[in-house]
């Protein structure tokens, strides 16, 4: 049963149509994944060369897709680069299913350029969410939706390719994969709100704005970076007990369990804050990892897969919120692009060390070692995230915001007119101010200045601003 704030969520106008038909024309790049390796290994015969190609076609969507982000964020139609770039990675995938070759430079090369014109639908969608939903609480139960219902393109995706492969050729699941990108990227493109995406006002967005996201986008890498060390021993230990086909069913089981987090978890509103909540979903990741590093049997570990995945969800949906809320303005797309990128280069990390883990020290080791990242990544949201969440200001408090105007800060209150005018502020009560009082002109106030050091030159920036507030006699 799909909880009742995502019920309310999906009946707004337009987001039942933009989840939907943008999670279709995902549903292309875990299919062309897969079948793109199995056509190497067909074509070659050699994993190495599957492997490598693989790498290719993770690097260069990651690339492509930051490139057409900023052309979205530059005023380009949304619409366009998406048709345009889905077409070019369609006509790249479909001249790659019909090379006749086993050169895995010339299927690296075809390969490349499909992926670097794959169409930006992933940072298009979530840039979309803000656009059809003004309220933030909604755009935060959007985003947590997101996380979870894309764990279904990650099942369908793969199970395209593979039966397509199975009861045909790779080369044929590598055409689906063009085929259902294609088809996806169409239906997306019309989505009323769209080209709201564009940025009309003029704005442009340095690349010095994006400096803040950096922690943001080393959570997400450290996340996935976890998530595939469980994934790669998840494997390991269905070969050790010798059922390797048990792994594609408990692979299964712990992307039903993140399905089941985001539902419940997801659709709960974060009270305390995203960065607080994030701060315990990772910590609990960790936890989870090293619970199921002590497991022992296939059984015991889809029971443990349950629990952890259900964790998943909500902690990408949280990382989701945070970007959308600290993303500039006029570069949300290829915010959430440079997203993509960490997280594919995570998930590229993670795999290739626990691989290697997994060969010499065994499955129970990599779950071990996969509670590092998510870890290290609690301590990033604790050093950074939730350090840059100002406290509200406290009414009375020394150090009342400054006059417009004034030599202060830029955060501007609503004061009396008699400030905004430069005169005493209206029935001068003693410390209204917040800087004790001292009869006397504004000469003191130099004095101060003179005597040096930063703290007595703020103060007297305060006393030249708003003037003493005893009076003085007529």
């Amino acid at each position: 049963m799909i909880p009742r704030s995502y019920g309310l969520l999906l009946r707004t106008p337009h987001v039942s149509r933009a989840l939907g038909t943008s999670l279709l024309a995902r549903v292309g790049m875990p299919t062309a994944a897969l079948a793109v390796v199995l056509l190497v290994v067909e074509r070659t015969g050699s994993y190495a060369a599957a492997g490598l190609v693989s790498a290719v076609w993770v690097v260069g969507a990651g690339l492509g897709g930051l490139v057409s982000s900023r052309l979205v964020d530059r005023g380009r139609s949304p619409r366009r680069v998406l048709v345009a770039a889905a077409a070019l990675s369609a006509a790249g995938l479909v001249a790659l299913s019909l090379a006749d070759t086993s050169s895995t430079a010339a299927l690296a090369g075809l390969t490349a350029a499909a992926a670097l014109t794959a169409p930006p639908v992933i940072p298009s969608a979530r840039a979309l969410w803000p656009v059809l939903l003004p309220d933030p609480a909604s755009r935060s139960a959007m985003y947590s939706l997101e996380a979870t219902v894309q764990e279904l393109t990650f099942i369908v995706g793969p199970s395209v390719a593979g039966a397509a492969a199975a009861l045909s050729s790779p080369a044929l699941g590598v055409q689906l994969a063009a085929a259902i990108s294609l088809a996806g990227v169409a239906a997306f493109a019309t989505t009323p709100g769209l080209e709201g995406l564009a940025a009309r006002d003029g704005a442009r967005a340095r690349r010095s704005d994006l400096v803040p996201l950096l922690p943001l986008y080393l959570v997400g890498a450290l996340l996935i970076c976890g998530l595939s060390w469980v994934e790669v021993g998840v494997i390991g230990a269905a070969g050790a007990a010798g059922a390797t086909a048990a792994a594609g069913v408990l692979l299964a089981v712990w992307s039903a369990g993140s399905l089941v987090g985001g539902l419940l978890g997801g659709a709960r509103p974060a009270r305390r804050g995203h960065a607080r909540r994030l701060l315990v979903l990772l910590a609990a990741v960790a936890a989870a990892n090293l619970v199921i590093a002590a497991s022992r049997g296939l059984l015991l570990l889809g029971v443990l897969l349950v629990v952890a995945g259900a964790l998943v969800a909500p902690a990408l949906g949280g990382i989701y919120a945070l970007v959308q809320e600290r993303a500039p303005a006029g570069a949300v797309a290829q915010t959430f692009a440079g997203l993509t990128v960490s997280l594919l280069g995570g998930a590229a990390l993670g795999s290739a060390l626990a691989g290697a883990v997994v060969e010499t020290r065994g499955p129970a080791t990599a779950f071990a070692l996969g509670a590092v990242p998510p870890a290290l990544a609690a301590l990033v949201v604790a050093a950074t995230l939730r350090r840059s969440t100002a406290p509200p200001p406290v009414p009375g408090e020394a150090g009342r915001a400054w006059p417009q105007g004034s030599p202060g800060g830029s955060v501007q209150r609503a004061e009396p007119a008699a400030w905004q005018s430069g005169g005493p502020p209206v029935g001068g009560e003693p410390g209204e101010t917040g800087v004790r009082d001292r009869a006397g002109p504004a000469g003191e106030a130099g004095r101060a200045d003179a005597a040096g050091g930063r703290a007595a030159r703020r103060r007297t920036l305060r006393r030249r601003t708003a003037l003493p507030a005893a009076r003085t006699p007529p």
